[in-house]
């Protein structure tokens, strides 16, 4: 059997719509210390798909900068009525914002949550967790926590995303049409995580400095930025108070100016 080369885990990438990784990034997969056999390309590809979508690519040796596309100059002008992409570009997501729930609603859902609660109806049902000698459970309480709560936090979209290219160059995406998997981390339902990379297509369009994720140009690679998705999950609900604060401050200063 031929031992892989640098050359042959790089192409086997390429194939699968990853961007070219650095050689340093390769080289210890190549070459596992304290391994006397290196393994199969199949192997050694699929162990370097899966760092490679865990990696942050802005982080150094990551990816071959000289190989890799980024977001073009004047990407997110919002002068520009329309553009589109001249060649395909992998990104990493640093934000996910539920357009189709209002904020409160989003933090409502948080709040239930976090005490346990789901809702039927007008119904507040209490989450009680399972013990194994209690009498046995009804059939709400039945449904596993996790489940519930996925359900609960379910949403259709559309969803704003916060793409960032491997220069660290970011700008808004948004999901015209629906595109499978790109949903709210943590729905259980096959979302993105924080820092999922995606593929934007050569072809995809801009206006107006916003992405226009649609199926024929968007395809979800998975992975996440450990790190950012917890940081992300763990302020979200103050994010989102934070955002409903300055919105009523300009509304508040908006009347004051009019008066």
């Amino acid at each position: 059997m031929t031992t892989p080369t640098l050359q042959d885990l790089t192409q086997s990438l390429l194939s699968q719509n990853l961007p070219p990784p650095h050689p340093a990034f390769l080289a210890p997969i190549l070459n596992p210390a304290g391994s006397q056999r290196i393994p199969p390309l199949q192997a050694l590809t699929a162990t370097a798909k899966v760092r490679l979508l865990n990696s942050d690519f802005t982080a150094p040796n990551i990816l071959d900068q000289n190989k890799a596309h980024a977001f073009p100059a004047g990407f997110s002008d919002v002068t520009v009525a329309e553009r589109k992409l001249a060649f395909d570009v992998v990104v990493q997501v640093r934000d996910v914002e539920d357009i189709g729930r209002s904020k409160w609603e989003q933090i409502e859902s948080l709040e239930s949550e976090r005490k346990g609660e789901s809702t039927k109806g007008r119904q507040v049902i209490r989450i009680l967790p399972s013990i194994a000698d209690e009498a046995p459970s009804t059939a709400a309480t039945q449904v596993p926590a996790g489940a519930q709560q996925a359900a609960q936090m379910k949403s259709s979209g559309p969803f704003k995303l916060l793409l960032q290219d491997f220069r660290g160059a970011i700008v808004y995406g948004f999901d015209l049409h629906r595109v499978e998997k790109i949903g709210f981390p943590g729905t259980g339902n096959g979302a993105m995580s924080i820092g999922c990379k995606i593929l934007l297509k050569k072809g995809t369009k801009v206006a107006r400095g916003m992405v226009l994720l649609e199926p024929a140009f968007t395809v979800l690679l998975g992975g996440k930025i450990e790190g950012l998705d917890k940081g992300w999950r763990e302020g979200r609900e103050k994010s989102l108070r934070e955002a409903i604060g300055d919105g009523k401050r300009r509304r508040e200063d908006a009347d004051v100016a009019a008066d």
